[in-house]
């Protein structure tokens, strides 16, 4: 192969790479949206690869369990305490946490690090 062919050859496989990636990540962001929860926390979330809080409904103050396959949700384990409210609404990609006087908001942003990634490489 001459220096040319590689050359394209490369940066053709580079190209499809990132649009996969791109592809897939937001694949996986419509299925996280879907995802919801509206708890009172009565356990703290155990220290767990899968995400799992036990409490109760606020509204209608019957038991409940919020659990899920991701691991989004299982980086804030830390911040949840006895007594928060765990939301996650459907069709958001923000996962809340309400505690005495505050509100913790976090977004899912991943797709956006890999449009930032695709712009700084170009």
């Amino acid at each position: 192969m001459n220096e040319i062919t590689k050359t394209l050859t490369c940066l053709f496989v580079f190209i499809m790479l990132f649009s996969c990636e791109k592809n897939e990540c937001l694949k996986y962001s419509q299925i996280l949206s879907k995802e919801e929860c509206n708890i009172i926390v009565d356990l703290e979330p155990a220290n767990s690869v899968w995400f799992e809080i036990k409490g109760h409904d606020p509204i209608t103050q019957e038991p409940k369990v919020c659990k899920t396959h991701n691991r989004w949700w299982n980086l804030y384990a830390d911040e949840i305490e006895l007594g928060d409210t765990v939301v996650k609404k459907r069709g958001e990609l923000t996962f809340n946490i309400h505690n005495k006087d505050t509100v913790i908001m976090h977004e899912w942003e991943k797709c956006n690090d890999i449009d930032a990634a695709l712009k700084k490489g170009s």
